[in-house]
């Protein structure tokens, strides 16, 4: 997919996202670097904690030259203490099996809890569903992480086992 492409559907979902609550912006990193979408939303679940969205197009070649992939990396929050690790990296796991779009993970250096999804863009349809297309996978992983949030933050924060934080209905049950 050419950069003025993936720089016109990363400029118009800011502009769809500052519109909808949620402060956007891009941020151009020089030559090499792709341009990434950022983007903030303040307080979210029980817990409010704020969430960050970052969007870029991956430099890899592509079957077409309309295609590109474009990854969808969410930062619930960090700094979770190393004692509760590998519950949390349950947690997540556990999520995953519920996430409608993209996988939960945790980076334990960081005690950071995120979520991660990559989907193909074709730019030779229309680019108005283009750019529905990538709202609603937007608009999934927001609905994801607000139903998740306030559970991972229990087990992340707290030590709370899985086991517990589904019996006190902070994460859904299987079955």
């Amino acid at each position: 997919m050419e950069k003025a492409m993936q720089e016109r559907i990363l400029s118009c979902m800011a502009d769809v996202l500052n519109q909808n609550g949620f402060r956007a912006e891009l941020l151009r990193q020089g030559e090499e670097n792709p341009l990434m979408l950022r983007c903030e939303n303040r307080a979210m679940g029980k817990v409010k904690k704020d969430v960050t969205i970052e969007c870029c197009f991956i430099p890899i070649a592509m079957p077409s030259e309309e295609t590109g992939l474009l990854q969808f990396f969410v930062t619930l929050f960090g700094s979770v203490p190393e004692m509760y690790a590998e519950q949390t990296k349950r947690a997540c796991e556990y999520c995953n099996d519920f996430s409608a779009l993209g996988s939960f993970g945790f980076f334990p250096d960081a005690g950071q809890i995120y979520l991660k999804h990559n989907t193909l863009l074709d730019s030779s349809v229309d680019f108005e569903k283009v750019i529905t297309f990538v709202a609603d996978n937007i608009s999934l992983l927001v609905a994801s992480v607000g139903r998740f949030i306030d559970g991972l933050a229990t087990v992340g924060f707290t030590g709370m086992p899985l086991r517990a934080a589904i019996d006190q209905e902070l994460f859904p049950r299987m079955g």
